[in-house]
């Protein structure tokens, strides 16, 4: 695996056998091994390169019986992006933060006052407290999540401008809130393009 030069190796780079599913990674020297039929097809694909489909039958193998393939930069790569989704101002993330502290309740609260720890758990206006910090803690959430997977950095990650988002998220169920915070570069990505891939088997 090596970029267009033919000469600088390639790490990371994710290989996938489109027929049956298996896939695997070049390591440090750009080197992989993956089990493949004639009639299998290659998705290779890295962030910033542009995304290969390579059919088996048209593989040159050398004296050693190796295939290099070569990967070519994309006119843009995956870098710092600006996050907009969110404007929270200071005085309003202050305020949503209040809003959630209050919510909760506290165990001095239940020893001093039971009477007040009661009415703030079962009465109207504590299930609607509760219920707003509920919103307020997404937000806060999606404000988190956006700034590493939001529609930009997907369109650019997959090189699919028609992307729609919010059906890709819904469609990938195993990225969620919960995976995304806490999974990062190679591992996040690679989850990432393996559901598109499956998305876009699928005609979607």
């Amino acid at each position: 695996m090596v970029e267009g030069d033919s000469s600088t190796v390639m790490p990371f780079v994710y290989i996938i056998n489109k027929s049956s599913g298996n896939g695997t990674m070049s390591d440090n020297s750009g080197n992989f091994y993956l089990r493949t039929n004639v009639n299998d097809t290659l998705m290779v694909s890295f962030v910033g390169y542009v995304r290969l489909k390579l059919p088996v039958s048209q593989l040159k193998m050398d004296a050693n019986g190796e295939v290099k393939i070569v990967m070519k930069r994309i006119a843009y790569a995956l870098g710092p992006i600006t996050v907009t989704t969110f404007k929270i101002k200071p005085y309003e993330r202050e305020k949503m933060q209040k809003v959630i502290e209050d919510a909760k309740i506290k165990p001095v609260n239940v020893m001093s006052s039971p009477i007040t720890a009661l009415y703030d758990q079962f009465s109207k206006r504590g299930k609607e407290q509760r219920k707003l910090a509920a919103i307020f803690e997404q937000v806060f959430i999606d404000e988190q999540v956006s700034q590493k997977l939001n529609p930009e950095i997907l369109r650019k990650l997959t090189g699919d401008e028609t992307i729609d988002y919010e059906k890709f998220r819904k469609y990938c169920f195993n990225l969620t809130d919960y995976y995304i915070l806490n999974h990062d570069g190679y591992d996040l990505y690679y989850k990432v393009m393996e559901c598109y891939y499956r998305w876009k088997d699928e005609g979607r």
